[in-house]
């Protein structure tokens, strides 16, 4: 995402953990405050405590949203009241006392990936046996379908009297207001099989019982409560049953069960018509006024983007058995396999509440359905397959009981009703009638704005020295207008903007921040290393800036501080903010609703010494690629160990070149992992880029970036930043509609690799963003004309 994507938080890799390897192996410094998966946004009452290892095990519902909040692992983020925190007091991880290198870059961490440490293999694949220090502490029965609640709930549940209706992690009302929208039976009713012999555990359609004699009841509670945690012939979801920390139960509110006359179960259904729709706080104020052009220039791009994704739903809507699952609002739903987010054409397991997207599903069905009339080769090809998979996924396919499931346990699953789909799809194609195809607003800018022409005082400046370097667009603050901007961004190309640091407020220098935040405590990294860390005072961090002479290692400290002063100091001063500000009419994602969990956009702090590094350079950033558009601002440049003006150098590839240049990464520097430029393991020195034009014809957009300068980064552009003195730099991500194709190819490449080894979650949501903003424009469009007429 932003140009510094490599400081963020990592997720335990569980493939590190079983089978260390190299690759991978990224350094966490600063802990976002933001956490991938299911996440709380609450700040703790006192400080860390737990170790990762315990914390891996532990099923927390809250974390921290501090200034230097621990590493949560998460599945999707929940937001926990008040209430509920002073109710189940927990502890949370010391910085001090995790294991970075553990953690993969990425915004936020996700639980899926460590709480897989603790999954136990299938009984139908020989693997190699687990590091037991490596993963948690708790025995293998003890993970496995546990039959007692988490014991952070323990004393909780003995507290409450006997006979209540209050079940933890579910509130009262919201059990009201479930039931009372159930008032219907559904149509299909499946029986949890017991195992025979080598084959697993499974549930099925069976005959639909007569309901004169059975009672229908809505789970409310989580799998592993008391109301349930005796019920031999009661399927656990997987966020139960491995007491996945900070993840809900996946069948709460969405699975009915069927007792008769003697309180036993008889079997249990889904949820098979659409629930009233959660209600959505879009935001009524942006930096300037939403006009209608604004508003019909977002809808003709997303409606292009997003028609070909709905058209697809509406089909998997009419799918048998399809389970109708509310649109979480207080969670992010992912991918279980590859942590993209869950927009639409999901499957779920019945079995262990596992949920798949499209693709993994279609990967599912590849490797265990028999094909008709199979031969004897047929089923070697797919044993061949399945064997194959599992090399790389070992977990792709675990399910309850130590057993796999297949495609026959799951089914459709869908967050939208028929008549939804049907009426946003034929406005859609209705707009993309009334104009051309593929016509991008912004893109047809007239020549006449361009900033080549010699009224302009834009010019082309080349810094690349005598190695070979494209020229960068350089404009001044106050000349840098839409007009000019919208065709260079249509076309992926970074811009260098001069004079925006007069319009900062706050005083963004070490001196400032040693007085005013000097006695808090802050988690530094190492630039160089892996797994350097330690934690100093702000004060000792920033009055080492400029003091060049001793030093041996480079020190970085990121994401700090989040506070609103400087947030709101650093929106004031973008360029271009009808694009950049999180609030900007021109930005996709400012139109999120504020009771969902979003992507963290930002903006963030970057604070680092001088990279000095003759050999074996390996920057302040290594190269990397980010989702969506970024523009970073170096605030502060302490003077060169020369005396020269502080500056920070930028490296900047076109789209276009990443094949050509992962093929050369991949050559120069050997590299076995799955992906060169998104693994972050490279810093391109000068001479591997001297070599990289001569071999490949390509080269990057080389950047000295100076104090009060903004540079924008296009998404998919892969770039790379070296400072050459002590640097502050600020960051923000934003979502163009120029560029939102190239994200949705970040989306997929992402997850690809994560298909083979889970360690990026979609924190972007790009489907899920640009749906919102579809319905948000419409609102707005809606009372634009009442206001009108």
């Amino acid at each position: 995402m932003s140009s510094e994507a490599q400081n963020r938080p990592r997720a335990i890799n569980i493939n590190q953990l079983l089978n260390p390897e190299p690759e991978l192996h990224h350094h966490s410094h600063h802990p976002s405050s933001y956490v991938q998966g299911r996440h709380l946004r609450l700040s703790p009452p006192r400080m860390p405590t737990m170790s990762v290892q315990g914390m891996l095990h532990q099923n927390f519902d809250h974390s921290s949203h501090d200034l230097n909040p621990p590493i949560m692992p998460r599945e999707r983020s929940v937001i926990c009241s008040p209430a509920a925190m002073a109710s189940d007091p927990i502890s949370y991880p010391h910085p001090l006392e995790m294991n970075y290198s553990s953690w993969q870059t990425s915004e936020r961490a996700s639980s899926r990936i460590a709480a897989s440490a603790s999954v136990i293999k299938p009984e139908s694949l020989n693997l190699e046996q687990r590091d037991e220090q490596a993963l948690s502490k708790r025995k293998a029965p003890d993970v496995e379908d546990a039959e007692e609640p988490p014991r952070s709930k323990r004393k909780l549940l003995e507290r409450l009297p006997s006979g209540t209706s209050q079940r933890v992690g579910f509130p009262s009302k919201k059990r009201r207001e479930v039931a009372e929208s159930n008032g219907y039976a559904p149509n299909v009713l499946y029986k949890l099989h017991d195992k025979q012999g080598d084959s697993p555990y499974t549930a099925s359609p069976a005959e639909m019982p007569d309901k004169a004699n059975v009672a229908l009841e809505l789970q409310t509670s989580r799998c592993m409560s008391s109301k349930y945690k005796n019920e031999q012939h009661l399927p656990r979801c997987v966020a139960c049953t491995r007491r996945w920390a900070g993840d809900t139960c996946r069948f709460q509110a969405l699975r009915s069960i069927y007792r008769n006359s003697n309180g036993n179960i008889m079997g249990f259904s889904f949820q098979e018509q659409p629930t009233p729709a959660m209600s959505m706080k879009f935001p009524n104020v942006w930096n300037t006024s939403l006009e209608m052009s604004h508003i019909q220039e977002i809808k003709k791009v997303i409606a292009e983007a997003l028609l070909p994704t709905l058209r697809e739903e509406l089909a998997h809507v009419s799918k048998k058995e399809v389970i109708c699952r509310p649109r979480e609002l207080e969670v992010r739903a992912t991918c279980d396999t590859c942590l993209t987010s869950i927009f639409s054409c999901s499957w779920m397991c019945r079995n262990c509440g596992r949920e798949a997207c499209a693709v993994c599903f279609e990967q599912v069905e590849n490797i265990t359905v028999e094909p008709e009339n199979a031969t004897p080769d047929d089923l070697q090809a797919l044993q061949a397959r399945r064997e194959n998979h599992a090399n790389g996924n070992p977990f792709f396919l675990s399910c309850i009981k130590r057993t796999d499931h297949g495609a026959k346990d799951f089914s459709p699953v869908t967050r939208f009703s028929k008549g939804e789909l049907e009426g946003i799809i034929h406005t859609m194609e209705g707009l993309q009638l009334l104009s051309p195809a593929h016509a991008n607003p912004h893109s047809a800018a007239p020549s006449a704005a361009s900033p080549l022409s010699n009224d302009s005082e834009a010019t082309l400046t080349s810094n690349g020295g005598e190695i070979s370097s494209h020229d960068i667009l350089r404009f001044r603050d106050n000349e840098l207008t839409e007009e000019i901007f919208r065709p260079i961004w249509a076309k992926g190309e970074p811009i260098l903007v001069t004079d925006v640091g007069p319009k900062l407020k706050v005083d963004w220098t070490p001196e400032y921040f040693i007085t005013k935040y000097g006695q808090d405590t802050c988690l530094i990294v190492e630039c160089q290393s892996d797994d350097l860390s330690k934690r100093v005072t702000v004060g000792d961090f920033f009055r080492d800036f400029g003091s060049y002479q001793g030093r041996e290692l480079c020190w970085k400290l990121k994401d700090w501080p989040p506070t609103t002063d400087f947030k709101n100091d650093f929106s004031q001063a973008v360029p271009m903010p009808n694009y950049v500000r999180r609030d900007g009419v021109l930005n996709i994602a400012s139109h999120f609703p504020s009771n969902t969990v979003g992507p963290d956009l930002g903006p963030k702090m970057y604070n680092a010494n001088a990279n000095l590094e003759e050999v074996n350079n390996k920057g302040s950033t290594r190269l990397h690629m980010d989702m969506a558009d970024a523009v970073n601002i170096l605030t502060y440049a302490a003077p060169r160990p020369d005396g020269s003006e502080g500056c920070a150098a930028w490296d900047i590839f076109r789209a276009e070149d990443s094949d050509k240049l992962r093929l050369f990464l991949r050559a120069k520097y050997s590299l076995t992992s799955l992906d060169p430029i998104h693994s972050q393991q490279v810093y391109v020195e000068d001479d591997a880029r001297r070599e990289l034009w001569l071999e490949h014809g390509v080269k990057s957009y080389r950047i000295y970036q100076t104090a009060g300068q903004a540079v924008f980064i296009p998404a998919g552009c892969a770039h790379q930043v070296r400072n050459l003195s002590d640097c502050i730099k600020v960051a923000i991500d934003f979502v163009s509609p120029e560029n939102i194709h190239r994200c949705e190819r970040l989306t997929r490449e992402f997850r690809d690799l994560n298909q083979k080894r889970a360690w990026k979650e979609d924190v972007l949501q790009l489907r899920a963003m640009m749906f919102f903003c579809w319905i948000s424009c419409c609102q707005q469009e809606e009372k634009l004309k009442a206001s009108i007429s």
